[in-house]
């Protein structure tokens, strides 16, 4: 049975990965306070605390195999980096990459079970390119990058793959709170001018979960319609 761990399945990317997914194979999803809208084994966790490793190892004790970790939780953080409370420093480096890392140790020995085990992240532009008032999230997304190389340079002697995707402005949640103005100068700054769908972040995490994607490792997809490229 193929079996897909989706943390963070209840915001808008998520939502559609976890969609794209549903009845191919057995989903295990994670998200702090909703539930999810498609069929899964959900627990509730809080990413934004510290996590216990051992109570992630007992989530998962029964389960013999993983064939992949598909990471996509987020929080918007939009302040200047003076302002920001460490508190909220901390909260978003714990959901970034300690929640991810202690997932991904514990997760580890049953993704090489798989035989063809995937760990795709979901990142962000700007952790590729920095972004003004967003200065600790974008750094929590770069060092995701940092990590996805470096893993994926660690495990490429075994059968698991290490990606991310980088997201530009997707349609969803936190771009229909903007005003109708701030929308329509936001269009006029990408060269596409129309937002990302969700479904096409969905479309490439297919992509990377499918067996023409073994020889891809450590990358990181871009999908911005040509914005900072």
């Amino acid at each position: 049975m193929t079996r897909h761990i989706i943390v963070g399945s209840t915001g808008d990317i998520g939502s559609a990965i976890h969609a794209g997914l549903e009845g191919k194979a057995e989903i295990w999803s994670f998200s702090r306070s909703q539930t999810p809208d498609y069929d899964s084994i959900h627990h509730f966790l809080d990413l934004s605390e510290p996590l216990d490793a051992s109570a992630v190892e007992n989530i998962f004790k029964d389960i013999d195999h993983v064939d992949s970790l598909i990471w996509c939780p987020g929080e918007t953080l939009f302040e200047m980096l003076e302002d920001t409370p460490l508190e909220k420093v901390d909260a978003q480096y714990n959901i970034s990459l300690r929640s991810l890392i202690t997932f991904i140790k514990v997760l580890l020995p049953k993704l090489r079970k798989s035989g063809c085990g995937r760990i795709i992240i979901i990142t962000s532009i700007w952790g590729r390119h920095g972004a003004s008032f967003e200065s600790v999230y974008a750094a929590m997304k770069g060092a995701q990058e940092a990590l996805i190389k470096s893993l994926a340079k660690e495990l490429a002697g075994t059968t698991i793959t290490v990606n991310g995707i980088a997201p530009g402005v997707v349609e969803g949640k936190m771009t229909s709170e903007l005003s109708q103005e701030d929308q329509a100068f936001l269009i006029q700054e990408l060269p596409q001018s129309r937002f990302v769908a969700r479904e096409e972040v969905m479309h490439a995490v297919a992509y990377l979960l499918s067996p023409g994607a073994r020889s891809v490792t450590g990358e990181i997809m871009n999908i911005n319609g040509g914005w900072y490229t």
